[in-house]
C-alpha cells in the first residue's frame, strides 16, 4: 500500500515537543506498560484510553505485550489524508491573499483552483481512495472560506503537541498518569476561546457522536491539565468524517457543538470514569476480555483470547 507523507518531518520524528521541561521529564518516565512496582508512571493517550473501552484484553495484548497489529487499509488511507490535510494547512499561507483577492473580484472558479493547487499530488496515484475523501474535505474548507471571508478561517493550532500529568484517584488513592497525543487542528471561536476539530475518516453513524465527545473532551483535558493557555478555554468542538459514506456509513458528515450543552455534558465524567478503569486494571492486573463478534472480528488476537478458545501462554511466550 503506497503511503505518501509531503510534510518535512512525520508525527513520530517529531519526538515529544512537550511545553515545559517537567512535561517532557513527566513524559519521559511514563509508559503504556507501567504496572504497580516499577519507575515512572502510566502512560495514557486517546487511542490507547478506547482500546481499553473496547477491550481490555486487547488494550494488555498491544500497550503491555506490545504485540505488533497488521496495518489496514484504513489505517494507510487515514495517515495519507491526515499527512495532506497537516500539509494544507502548513502551507495554505503561500495563496491565501491571492485566494481572497480573486473571490473578492468574482473569480471564484479560478480562486477555488489556486487554492487546491497547495495540496500535492502524490508521486503515483492513491491506491485506496484517499483522492475522493481528501476533494471532500477540501470542499468543506472552500464553503468554510467562502462564507467567513477569511476570517478565523485558518487554524491556530495544526497537529499541536500536548502532554498534561494528572492525578487519577483509583479507590482512595492518587495515581500520577501522564497523557499525552497530537489534536488534528484548533481553531479560534473568534470570541477568546477556541474550537478542537478532529478529522476522521472512517464511516459515520449517529452512534459515532458519543464516542467522539469523549475523544474531545480526552483533548480538552490534555489542554487544561497540561497548562495550554493558547488554546483555553475550550468552548466548542467537532468532527469531520468526509469518507463518512464508507463501510455501510450513512453520509459525509461535520458538525460542531458547543459545551456546556445537555448533550455534552456528560463527557467529562465519562471520560475520568474511563481513566479510572485503565488505571484500575493496572493496579490489579485485570484486564478480562470484552467479546463482542462485531468488534473481535476487527482484533488481530482472537486467536490468542481466551474468549474464542485461545491461550494467554502464547502472548507470553
Amino acid at each position: 500500500m503506497m503511503k505518501f507523507n509531503p510534510n518535512d518531518v512525520s508525527l513520530v520524528d517529531r519526538g515529544a515537543e512537550a511545553r515545559t521541561d517537567e512535561l517532557l521529564k513527566s513524559y519521559e518516565e511514563s509508559s503504556y506498560n507501567w504496572m504497580p512496582g516499577m519507575d515512572g508512571l502510566l502512560r495514557i493517550s486517546k487511542s490507547s484510553l478506547g482500546s481499553h473501552g473496547f477491550c481490555p484484553l486487547k488494550y494488555k495484548f498491544s500497550y503491555i505485550y506490545r504485540l505488533p497489529s497488521e496495518e489496514s487499509e484504513a489505517m494507510v488511507r487515514g495517515t495519507n489524508v491526515h499527512n495532506i490535510v497537516e500539509y494544507f494547512w502548513n502551507h495554505v499561507d503561500d495563496v491565501l491573499d491571492e485566494v481572497l483577492t480573486l473571490i473578492a473580484d468574482d473569480k471564484k472558479h479560478v480562486a477555488k483552483e489556486k487554492l487546491f493547487s497547495v495540496i500535492p499530488s502524490p508521486p503515483t496515484p492513491y491506491e485506496l481512495g484517499e483522492q475522493v475523501v481528501i476533494e471532500k474535505w477540501f470542499d468543506w474548507q472552500w464553503n468554510r472560506l467562502l462564507i467567513t471571508e477569511g476570517k478565523h478561517w485558518k487554524p491556530i493550532g495544526n497537529e499541536v503537541s500536548a502532554h498534561a500529568r494528572m492525578e487519577i484517584e483509583v479507590d482512595g488513592e492518587n495515581i500520577p498518569v501522564h497523557l499525552r497525543g497530537f489534536i488534528d487542528t484548533v481553531f479560534s471561536d473568534g470570541d477568546g476561546g477556541s474550537i478542537l476539530m478532529e478529522l476522521k475518516t472512517g464511516k459515520w453513524n449517529m452512534k459515532k457522536a458519543k464516542s467522539m465527545r469523549e475523544e474531545m473532551q480526552f483533548y480538552r483535558l490534555m489542554l487544561e491539565e497540561g497548562g495550554y493557555a493558547d488554546y483555553l478555554p475550550v468552548t466548542h468542538w467537532a468532527w469531520e468524517f468526509p469518507n463518512g459514506t464508507a463501510n455501510g456509513g450513512v453520509k459525509a458528515e461535520w458538525e460542531i457543538e458547543q459545551l456546556g450543552t445537555r448533550k455534552t455534558s456528560y463527557a467529562p465524567k465519562t471520560v475520568m470514569r474511563n481513566l479510572v478503569k485503565l488505571v484500575r486494571s493496572h493496579l490489579k492486573d485485570e484486564f478480562e476480555p470484552a467479546p463482542y463478534a462485531a468488534k473481535c472480528e476487527w482484533c488481530d488476537f482472537m486467536e490468542l483470547c481466551p474468549a474464542w478458545g485461545g491461550g494467554m501462554e502464547n502472548a507470553e511466550t
